[in-house]
């Protein structure tokens, strides 16, 4: 009996031996082959993930190229140290060091580091931040109506806060700027400061509109911009007062102005058939209130022209404030506030006389209704 089992016990123990070892190896084998197909994986995402990087920051570098080619060919002088990429890999980020721009008419722009930054699924839309001191030099026509000797043609512009983002298309032209700055000062030698809490523009998007006095198409693009609590020079505000408290609009510039110098560039785009449309036009301003809507251009003595749909409060104060400082004729004064008290309704809630009446620019004079109040003169 005890012969008989020992060969059966014999066969059960290595049996047992045999799958105690056995055991473990298909587990072992099958992590083996996860971290190896895990490991395979990580690297496949991490090449994918590199050579998209490296695609958007191409992208980006020859949009940005093309920009600044494009603002060369229509005069611009465009220079800075960079661009320099980063945020590899999860963004992809900017900087131009020591950046200039020289315009057509000789203003130059110098400015801190422009650090924007673009998401990689949308590598040509970059959002820039650029604090700190912006420094202007004007051209002697513009410091010299600024007070600035032409030996001192500086202007500082500081500015706590500042953002903004540029949308480009492949091919390098500009889709949307936009820009917010805040807590500003401008200053320099001989020239007077001023103060703004904050100023933000829009520019675009860029599209086909109507036709011009050429019959072609006329390129469109909005414009909208806002400046809020503007403190002016004492004394340089006029009749309305040194403090603005808002002045902005909603506007599309139809035509696009030519590069080159003013007194050219501004000529071909009035002939052929540029002009400058409000669609909301606000001004807070002392005793003005201001809504408007309306068009304007440049007539042949480059005095700008127009007609605007306008809703004011504050025009008896205005008046008065004209009468004071010897800015408006007695005769058109009286013209003037008869025009007010016949055409004028009495506010709702604070009483005050609501006026709304065509505000017209013709001739070289600033006209509401028919009553000429005083002189525009030539943008140049």
């Amino acid at each position: 009996m005890q012969a008989t089992l020992r060969p059966a016990l014999k066969r059960g123990a290595n049996w047992g031996l045999q799958a105690a070892f056995r055991a473990p190896i298909m587990p072992a084998m099958s992590r083996y082959r996860l971290a190896v197909a895990t490991t395979f994986a990580l690297l496949l995402i991490a090449g994918a993930l590199t050579g998209y990087w490296l695609w958007a920051r191409q992208a980006l570098d020859s949009g940005i190229a093309k920009w600044r080619a494009e603002q060369v060919e229509r005069g611009y002088d465009i220079a800075y140290q960079g661009p320099e990429f980063a945020g590899f890999p999860f963004a992809l980020s900017v900087t131009f060091r020591e950046p200039r721009v020289v315009t057509p008419q000789g203003l130059v722009w110098q400015g801190p580091p422009v650090n924007g930054e673009a998401k990689l699924w949308d590598p040509f839309t970059i959002d820039l931040r650029f604090p700190g001191l912006h420094r202007l030099v004007l051209p002697a026509g513009l410091a010299e109506e600024l007070g600035s000797t032409p030996e001192r043609k500086q202007a500082d512009v500081s500015a706590e806060e500042a953002s903004g983002r540029v949308v480009l298309k492949s091919d390098g032209k500009v889709e949307m700027a936009m820009v917010d700055l805040g807590v500003l000062q401008v200053s320099g030698a001989d020239i007077e400061t001023v103060t703004l809490q904050r100023l933000t523009a829009r520019l675009g998007p860029l599209r086909e509109g109507d036709k011009g006095n050429g019959g072609d198409a006329l390129d469109e693009v909005d414009l909208v911009g806002e400046a809020l609590f503007v403190e002016l020079p004492p004394g340089r505000g006029g009749p309305l007062g040194d403090a603005v408290a808002r002045l902005s609009f909603d506007s599309t510039l139809v035509g696009g102005i030519p590069p080159g110098k003013p007194e050219e560039a501004l000529p071909a785009w009035r002939d052929g058939g540029g002009r400058w449309r409000f669609h909301h036009l606000v001004a807070l301003w002392g005793p003005l209130d201001l809504r408007a809507e309306g068009r304007l251009g440049l007539d042949e003595a480059l005095r700008p022209a127009g007609l605007f749909e306008a809703e004011l409060k504050g025009a008896n104060k205005i008046i008065s404030r004209l009468i004071d400082s010897g800015e408006i004729k007695p005769e058109a004064a009286l013209a003037a506030q008869i025009a007010v008290a016949a055409m004028g309704r009495p506010d709702g809630e604070t009483g005050e006389t609501v006026l709304a009446a065509p505000i017209s620019l013709r001739q070289g004079l600033l006209y509401l209704g028919p009553i000429p109040l005083f002189p525009v003169a030539p943008v140049l």
